[in-house]
């Protein structure tokens, strides 16, 4: 056959490249024996006849295993795959071709770029693909389950299809530099993968460049963990570590950002192709669908945050209380109602800049005593603390640090505090803590009565 002729009839980019079969019958080396003129001017002047492939793009376990399939097993090889070392998609096909020798293949290849992501090119996979990600996607979109839960059904479907050992969502937050384990799924209790603490941000910084311009991770025998080794050699000890055979493991992108991993392991090699094409379409649709979740899930935190101090606000403290009073039985907790004295002579005095550093520094003081989810800050000058399954005891003490506390930073509070073993409902408890702290802040201002900010402040209404 004449290569050459045969690529010239081909009006996209186009090549024939010859797959060596090694002794043991794994992938040997790779050329590009010849090309046709839109495939040179794609790849520009560093192209010439006979070349390996690595001179030109760099190497790539996955792109090596498509060709080998096409070249040696004979199979025809189809994707549609994310290039990022050229920023854009690859729509590309490789066809086997005829040889007269057992050693060496060769195929035909063809690809085009698309700028972004073209839904009509994504939805050409085989049908058993595509009826799997119709399945995880309908479980996805379930109404009735939380959403982490919907996810763990995709994943529970993408385990059962690839018949793996375990699958994993691991996010990355990039300002605390850790890895979060957002959602997995195990055939067995004994995937010791299985804990985020095995796996550091370190070496999670280290995938985005093992990913390479394919935009995924693949070892699916021996030769691959053994290249793995020289590339990446903290990662390849670890996967050893923890008895890792084979792995796919694609980025969860929203743009050109990484917010997370999708990665399958010790699955059935022999179904490579139909996982590969499987995870890789099921990233695209969880990477949106995760960073949509994550988008609400912080706009929710901001709006029950008060900007001023940092800590919980009235919002938060109305779903903290609407989940306690839906308990049953109720459980022991433990309010405190805290105003600080004197801050309107503060504000008077030394201006509202001033006042405002006394109320954040009053925030401060309670998170060093209270877990701050229990802290809320009400409007002004106010905080309530509710705190739930705590003894009394413990409770009291607590009281007494945080008084301790103001004391020695010369902060004035008025307290007052309930505890409930659980047989007083909420709203005579704030009641009771509520009358309990303006008969101390009563105290204090009949003490000092310079301070007190208006006359019959701490009466309260009839």
């Amino acid at each position: 056959m004449n290569h050459q002729e045969f690529v010239n009839c081909v009006d996209m980019p186009c090549c024939v490249m010859s797959v060596r079969k090694t002794a043991e019958g794994g992938c040997g080396e790779i050329r590009i024996i010849v090309a046709n003129e839109a495939y040179k001017k794609a790849m520009g002047p560093a192209y010439y006849d006979n070349m390996l492939y690595s001179e030109l793009v760099p190497q790539d376990n996955k792109f090596e295993d498509f060709c080998f399939r096409a070249a040696i097993l004979k199979q025809r090889m189809h994707a549609y795959v994310e290039t990022k070392a050229l920023h854009s998609w690859v729509d590309q096909t490789l066809i086997p071709l005829a040889s007269d020798r057992d050693d060496l293949g060769y195929c035909q290849f063809i690809f085009e770029f698309t700028e972004h992501a073209e839904a009509d090119r994504m939805a050409s996979v085989s049908i058993n693909t595509a009826e799997t990600v119709i399945r995880a996607c309908i479980q996805l979109m379930a109404a009735n389950k939380d959403f982490q839960s919907s996810v763990g059904d995709v994943l529970q479907v993408i385990l059962e299809e690839a018949d793996a050992r375990g699958v994993r969502i691991l996010l990355v937050d990039h300002e605390k530099k850790k890895a979060i384990n957002f959602c997995d799924r195990a055939s067995s209790d004994d995937w010791r993968y299985a804990s985020p603490d095995m796996i550091s941000y370190d070496l999670i910084r280290t995938w985005e460049t093992m990913i390479g311009v394919s935009n995924a991770v693949i070892i699916k025998d021996e030769q691959d963990m053994e290249a793995m080794e020289k590339a990446n050699p903290a990662w390849a000890q670890s996967l050893r570590g923890h008895r890792v055979r084979s792995l796919v493991l694609i980025p969860l992108r929203q743009g050109s950002r990484v917010i997370g991993y999708l990665y399958v392991i010790n699955f059935d090699v022999k179904k490579i192709v139909e996982i590969k094409e499987l995870i890789e379409l099921m990233s695209f649709f969880l990477g949106s669908e995760i960073y949509i979740h994550l988008l609400v899930q912080k706009l929710e935190e901001i709006s029950e945050i008060d900007p001023l101090t940092g800590i919980n606000n009235r919002r938060a403290m109305i779903k903290k209380i609407r989940s306690l009073s839906e308990r049953d039985p109720l459980s022991a907790c433990g309010i405190i109602n805290i105003d600080l004295n004197g801050l309107k002579t503060v504000n008077d005095n030394e201006g509202h800049e001033a006042g405002d550093r006394l109320i954040a520094q009053m925030g401060e003081l309670l998170g060093k005593v209270f877990y701050r989810e229990d802290i809320f800050r009400t409007g002004g000058d106010e905080f309530i603390v509710i705190t739930d399954e705590i003894e009394k005891k413990t409770f009291e003490r607590k009281i007494r640090r945080l008084r301790q506390d103001a004391d020695k930073n010369g902060l004035s509070i008025a307290l007052g505090s309930f505890w409930s073993d659980g047989s007083t409902d909420l709203t005579p408890a704030f009641r009771f803590a509520d009358e309990a702290m303006y008969a101390d802040k009563k105290a204090f201002y009949e003490k000092h009565p310079a301070l007190r900010r208006k006359p019959g402040f701490y009466e309260r209404e009839p």
